[in-house]
């Protein structure tokens, strides 16, 4: 009895060590656990040997052989092996020894959204003596999530004048935002055009919208000169690529009407005339005509056409003074040039009186 009770003491005593022997190494890995598409994901193994026996020769390494092809594919190794005690020593981790490795995989541009898990292998001897040691092998799992997140731009009209007459424009304001998680990038705009309007925008391109950026831009659309009256529609057409290079694109129609009015033809007509008679130097008649123009716009409404011909009446009104004061400099010079030649003339007229009131009188001496 005495015998049995000190076997068991005594295998009580060494259990501890045994199942220290047979346990494993403590892993850590260190890495992201959310991750984009064509991003690296890099990868800290740190190995605490809490073993009771001493590792040889061990090594991190990353084996894809074990993934399923539908994530294999999204994955390229980048630094997939490591030893933890490189160099020219024993290759030794004693017990109670910390060692760590880096590692490092890249996840492709089109990579699906998803859970990845990558199998990992621990692989070297284990054992207190070199001659004594035996093979060894642990098995872990790198697991993260890609995550996509994608852009969403959309496109909000401001009030605008709906209604344009040949000849005349109308600036369309709107704001693009982009309401979703990633950014949009490489942002382009354009509205189509034909024979009886043009359209364009104040800027051609954004470049990048984050997530929750906004950005204000007018689209102009100007009705061409003999177009038709009628009710028209063209399109706000914005393209993006997300993150990850996919391309889209989001639309806004735009409505307008282009009226055929007699008072805008008559004021385009007097314009012509005011710019005509401007361009031959005849003054006078170009401010008759751009006052008459100047008063058909403001009748119809078109302030910046209207301030357009102030500022040529302006033009006009400066040419003239300037052409009063040639004028009067030239009455000035032919004045004084007429006067002069009346002075002159004078000044004969009254030399020769003199020289006549002094010569002798006639004699009174009675003549035979």
């Amino acid at each position: 009895m005495k015998k049995t009770l000190s076997l068991l003491f005594i295998s009580m005593i060494l259990l501890p060590f045994c199942g220290a022997a047979d346990a494993d190494p403590k892993i850590e890995l260190i890495h992201p656990l959310e991750i984009e598409p064509n991003r690296v994901v890099v990868i800290d193994v740190k190995l605490h040997n809490t073993t009771s026996e001493m590792l040889w020769d061990l090594k991190a390494l990353i084996d894809l052989s074990d993934v399923p092809i539908e994530i294999k594919k999204y994955i390229t190794v980048l630094d997939g092996e490591k030893e933890f005690a490189p160099g020219d020593g024993d290759h030794s981790i004693n017990v109670q020894d910390q060692v760590s490795v880096r590692l490092s995989l890249e996840v492709s541009p089109n990579a699906e959204a998803g859970v990845y898990k990558i199998p990992l292998k621990i692989k070297g001897e284990i054992g207190n003596c070199r001659q004594g040691c035996k093979p060894y092998l642990l098995m872990k799992s790198i697991d993260f999530k890609v995550v996509k997140e994608f852009p969403s731009v959309k496109i909000e009209l401001s009030s605008y004048p709906n209604e344009v007459y040949p000849g005349q424009s109308v600036n369309v304001p709107f704001k693009i935002s982009n309401h979703g998680q990633g950014y949009a990038n490489n942002i382009k705009l354009s509205s189509p055009s034909n024979n009886n309007y043009t359209s364009s925008f104040d800027i051609s391109s954004v470049g990048m919208l984050r997530s929750n950026e906004s950005r204000n831009i007018s689209l102009n659309i100007a009705a061409n000169n003999g177009a038709p009256s009628g009710d028209y529609r063209t399109d706000i057409i914005v393209e993006y690529f997300d993150p990850f290079g996919n391309k889209k694109a989001t639309t806004q129609p735009v409505s307008f009407s282009i009226k055929d009015s007699a008072l805008a033809k008559e004021a385009e007509k007097y314009y012509s005339l005011g710019n005509e008679y401007f361009t031959n130097k005849n003054y006078s008649n170009a401010l008759i005509q751009y006052e008459k123009s100047k008063e058909a716009y403001k009748k119809l409404g078109f302030t910046e056409k209207v301030n357009e011909i102030d500022a040529r009446i302006e033009l006009v009104k400066i040419a003239i003074g300037s052409t009063k004061a040639n004028v009067s400099t030239t009455i000035y010079i032919l004045f004084g040039v007429l006067l002069s030649a009346v002075t002159m003339e004078l000044g004969v007229l009254i030399g020769t009186l003199a020289r006549k009131s002094k010569s002798p009188r006639s004699s009174s001496i009675p003549k035979k």
